[in-house]
C-alpha cells in the first residue's frame, strides 16, 4: 500500500511538472528565445563550416551568409511558434522583408565584429568572441523590433506603449483572434 501512495504521489508530481511546462512554453520570450537558439545554431554551423573550418570565405563574410540561413530558419519558425496567434493585417512577404530590416542591425554588429577582430588579430578565439558578442547583442534589439514591427497584433497601432510587461507576459488566446493557415 505504500508503493502505490509513492507511485501515486511521483504521477501528480510528474503530472504537476509537465504543466508547469506547458505553462512556461505559453510565455512568448520563452518561445523567442528557443526559436532564436535554433536559429542561432544554424546560423553557427554555417559561420563555422563555410568560414573557420573549410575557410571557403573570411568569418565575416560567414558572418552574413549564416545570418541569412538563421534569418529564414528564425522567420519560419517565429512565424508558426511564436506569433502564430496574432492576426496580421500585412503580407507573408512583408513580414519578411520587415524580418530582415529589423535583423539588418544585429547582422551589422556581429559581421562589424568580426571583420574588426579578423583584421586585428589570427586568433580564432578572438573571432569566435566577436562573433558571440555580436549575438548576445543584438538579442534584445531583434525582439523588440520584432514584437513592434514583424509580427504585431492587427489590434495595435505598432507604437510602443511603454509597458514593458507587455512584452513578457503571457498569451492570451481567448483577447486574439487566431490565424489559420
Amino acid at each position: 500500500m505504500y508503493g502505490m501512495l509513492q507511485y501515486a504521489q511521483f504521477i501528480y508530481s510528474m503530472t504537476s511538472l509537465l504543466q508547469f511546462g506547458k505553462k512556461i512554453a505559453n510565455f512568448r520570450l520563452i518561445r523567442t528565445i528557443a526559436v532564436g537558439a535554433v536559429a542561432v545554431t544554424a546560423q553557427t554551423i554555417v559561420f563555422e563550416i563555410l568560414g573557420i573550418y573549410l575557410q571557403l570565405v573570411s568569418p565575416s563574410t560567414a558572418v552574413l551568409i549564416g545570418a541569412e540561413v538563421g534569418i529564414l530558419t528564425n522567420f519560419y519558425l517565429n512565424n508558426r511558434f511564436s506569433f502564430h496567434d496574432r492576426q496580421h493585417a500585412i503580407s507573408l512577404p512583408s513580414r519578411l522583408l520587415r524580418i530582415h530590416l529589423v535583423i539588418s542591425g544585429s547582422i551589422f554588429l556581429q559581421w562589424l565584429f568580426v571583420f574588426i577582430a579578423e583584421h586585428q588579430t589570427n586568433s580564432y578565439l578572438i573571432i569566435h568572441g566577436a562573433y558571440v558578442a555580436g549575438i548576445i547583442l543584438g538579442f534584445a534589439w531583434n525582439y523588440t523590433f520584432y514584437h513592434l514591427f514583424v509580427w504585431k497584433s492587427q489590434e495595435s497601432s505598432g507604437e510602443f506603449s511603454g509597458n514593458y510587461e507587455e512584452l513578457l507576459t503571457e498569451d492570451a488566446p481567448s483577447k486574439r483572434k487566431t490565424q489559420i493557415y
